[in-house]
């Protein structure tokens, strides 16, 4: 035999890898340029966010072709190295980038891509190059799915059962509400079942998905839920922010907002324990307005 067949990511599927890396960056609240090879370094998918940095444009092509040139994380070559100075003349090479952010992309114990990402810290260059490797070959998320998983949830407060509550999020999962609420923020699958477990069982609590709308490919979702408190007769009423892991499918994060009306006593009306700054949310008004 003369020839040796090569796998090759699909552009359908280097696409994916892109969507997804570009969905965990905005989750971590990250602007960066995402690049997808094949295992010969030719590009395959490319993306830029908004605001990412011109210069990432050839940083994150050149970290996936690093990635892709010796079926190593780019990770792993500046710590390599590092601690081997005399590689150093490998540095001569304009495309090698010892720097993290490239991870290879492999199927059966083959490479068959890379995936370069760069305009944030190396720490989270890698992350996100990371997490998107990793979803090759797993099952995309869906608007359908992501609905069926989010009303499983909620038949599963209404059971009471926390474990089966809990199963529906991911271990680093987090519940935040607006201040003072419930105690929380959530933080933990455990701790949100036990919560809402405890809800049934001294609240009499009833939930309903009232409304879905779904981006698989930002792994968001939002939906208006209403919550029945059947022991006080009290209904409330309001709107759920959700994030999900794009590879295993399960809810990492829950924003509630809910229908009130604005609180006199307080200047800020925010979810508690949030942290808007970290995520580049605006912390004050982007026009000056005159004070009359």
């Amino acid at each position: 035999m003369n020839t040796i067949d090569q796998p090759v990511i699909t552009m359908e599927a280097a696409r994916t890898v892109v969507d997804i890396a570009v969905a965990h960056a905005r989750s971590i609240g990250v602007s960066v340029v995402v690049a997808v090879v094949d295992p010969a370094g030719n590009p395959v998918s490319f993306t830029r966010m908004d605001a990412s940095p011109l210069l990432s444009l050839d940083v994150a092509s050149d970290k996936a072709w690093s990635a892709a040139s010796f079926g190593q994380t780019t990770l792993w070559w500046a710590e390599l190295m590092a601690d081997e100075p005399g590689l150093a003349h490998l540095g001569k090479n304009n495309r090698l980038m010892p720097v993290p952010g490239g991870v290879p992309i492999a199927s059966g114990g083959r490479v068959v891509g890379a995936v370069g990402v760069s305009g944030a810290t190396g720490e989270q260059d890698h992350e996100i190059a990371e997490v998107a490797a990793s979803s090759f070959g797993r099952t995309a998320l869906t608007a359908t799915g992501m609905e069926a998983t989010i009303r499983s949830y909620f038949q599963a407060c209404n059971s009471g059962d926390a474990a089966a509550v809990a199963s529906h999020f991911t271990g680093d999962a987090v519940h935040y509400f607006p201040p003072g609420m419930y105690e929380g923020p959530f933080e933990g699958p455990a701790t949100i079942g036990r919560k809402w477990a405890e809800a049934v069982a001294t609240l009499g609590s009833v939930w309903t998905v009232d409304s879905f709308v779904g981006d698989p490919a930002a792994g968001v979702a939002v939906i208006e839920w209403t919550h029945f408190k059947t022991s006080s007769g009290t209904v409330l009423r309001g709107d759920e922010w959700y994030r999900f892991d794009p590879g295993s499918g399960l809810i990492s994060e829950i924003r509630a907002y809910y229908a009130s009306p604005q609180e006199k006593g307080l200047t800020r009306l925010e979810l508690g324990g949030f942290d808007y700054t970290g995520r580049g949310y605006p912390m004050q008004s982007p026009i000056d307005r005159e004070q009359t």
